[in-house]
Formats: C-alpha cells, sequence, structure tokens
C-alpha cells in the first residue's frame, strides 16, 4: 500500500511539475534530448524566458554564413544541414543536426557556414550574449552545452578519418550507423531508416560524386546488409553487416 501511495504521490508531483512549465517546454518532444534537459522546473522557467522559437519550411535558411552570430539554436524538431560554398562555386556540407542538437555556436562573431532545413523544423533561439551568464548561472546547462560540443568534436574527428582514409563504401555504411544512432525521429517502426537529405547532400557531406553515393548503395545492397530503398527510407538488413564493413578489411 505504501508502495502504491509513493507511485501517487510521484505522478501528482509530476503533473504539478508539468503544470508550472512554459507551455511550449511542457509539449516539447525534444526536450530530453536537449540542454535543456537537466535544468528544474523553475530553471526552465527562466531560460524560457529568454528563448524565442522559430518555425521554419524545407528549404529556408536559418542562417547565413557570414551573418552576425547574435543567436545559438537547439533543435526542437526537422533536419538542417550545415554547408560552406567554396570560392569556385563548390560546396562541403559540413554536418546535418537533428532534434536535440545545438546549432550556431561559432567562435566568431560571425556564422562561418550556412545552416538550411531539410525538412519542416523548428528551433529554440538562445541570445548569443545570455550563454555565457546562463551557464554561469546553472551548473547543469553548462554540463549539457559542454557534452553538445565534445559531440561535435568527436563527429569532426570521425568526418575527418573518414574523408581521409575510408572508401566510399566504408563512408555510406559509416553514415548510415552514425543515423541509426543519433537520428532516432529517422528510424522508422519497422527499422527503416528515412532518408531526409538529397544524394547531393550525402556526396557533399562525405566528399564523393552524386554517382559514387548510388553506386555506393548498390554495392551494400548487393552485399545483404541494406535493402531496397521505398519512400525515402533504407531498409537495413543487417547492423552488424554494416559495421564490419564499416571497420575496412580485418
Amino acid at each position: 500500500m505504501a508502495s502504491v501511495s509513493a507511485k501517487v504521490v510521484g505522478l501528482c508531483d509530476a503533473a504539478r511539475e508539468h503544470d508550472h512549465l512554459p507551455q511550449e517546454c511542457a509539449s516539447c518532444v525534444a526536450r530530453h534530448l536537449a540542454m535543456c534537459a537537466g535544468l528544474k522546473t523553475d530553471e526552465l522557467s527562466h531560460l524560457a524566458q529568454h528563448v524565442s522559437r522559430r518555425k521554419l519550411a524545407a528549404g529556408q535558411t536559418l542562417f547565413r554564413e557570414a551573418d552576425p552570430a547574435g543567436d545559438v539554436f537547439t533543435v526542437t524538431s526537422g533536419l538542417f544541414k550545415q554547408y560552406k560554398l567554396l570560392a569556385d562555386g563548390r560546396c562541403q556540407v559540413t554536418g546535418f543536426y537533428f532534434s536535440g542538437d545545438l546549432i550556431g555556436l561559432p567562435d566568431s562573431l560571425d556564422y562561418p557556414v550556412t545552416a538550411e532545413a531539410l525538412t519542416a523544423a523548428t528551433v529554440c533561439a538562445f541570445p548569443r550574449a545570455r550563454i555565457v551568464e546562463l551557464v554561469d548561472r546553472y551548473p547543469s546547462l553548462a554540463k549539457a552545452v559542454i557534452l553538445k560540443l565534445q559531440g561535435e568534436i568527436t563527429t569532426a574527428q570521425g568526418q575527418m578519418l573518414s574523408l581521409g582514409r575510408l572508401t566510399a563504401e566504408e563512408r555510406i555504411a559509416v553514415f548510415l550507423l552514425t543515423l541509426m544512432d543519433k537520428a532516432h525521429d529517422c528510424v522508422n517502426d519497422d527499422g527503416s531508416l528515412r532518408l531526409n537529405m538529397r544524394r547531393a547532400d550525402i556526396a557533399d557531406y562525405l566528399g564523393l560524386t552524386v554517382e559514387t553515393v548510388s553506386r555506393s548503395f548498390t554495392k551494400l545492397r548487393n552485399a545483404g546488409v541494406i535493402g531496397a530503398e521505398r519512400g525515402g527510407a533504407v531498409e537495413i538488413l543487417s547492423r552488424d553487416g554494416l559495421e564490419d564493413i564499416a571497420q575496412g578489411p580485418g
């Protein structure tokens, strides 16, 4: 009986906490993934006073290269790509960003890249000038920001290895595995993986041509690790097989 009462009290406390959250925070499906996840209700309410929320359509730009870096963003839904245009017109995609990811925190006064929504998306925008004040005030927020930045470094290091040493098939295998682990909202109930980016975006991210990306997907299908692509989703037949290919010749 005591355990039942404790559960009821816990549920009541959770309900009261939910009621006191800002409406947008209470209904945010990405809050457990975002840098604000560890904040208490009163802390989250204070943080929300400094946040503006934006909705973007697919193809809409969040910020452009050389724009003043006035805001830092948390992705609350959808998918973004960051890219840089080279002097000769070529495009280098520097990253894909999913729900919970932190985007737009450069070490300069201007954004060094452009961020574009690849799907309908929403973000929370934090004034950059407030970030230092907020992380000083809330240790859990500071820890979350550090973890997000550590994740960025790890991803960048993996990308350097991929571009420098891996074959085309190995790069695609690593890319699919990364999406499976990081982009949970891209994984369908049947385990297939929605690729909401174009083949050209994947090519520009992995340093390949579109033709090479297509051939690599065909080779992975022939190897029996992925299935046919239907409605923009790739069937994952063997994660172990993808991992073996990603690791290269043993």
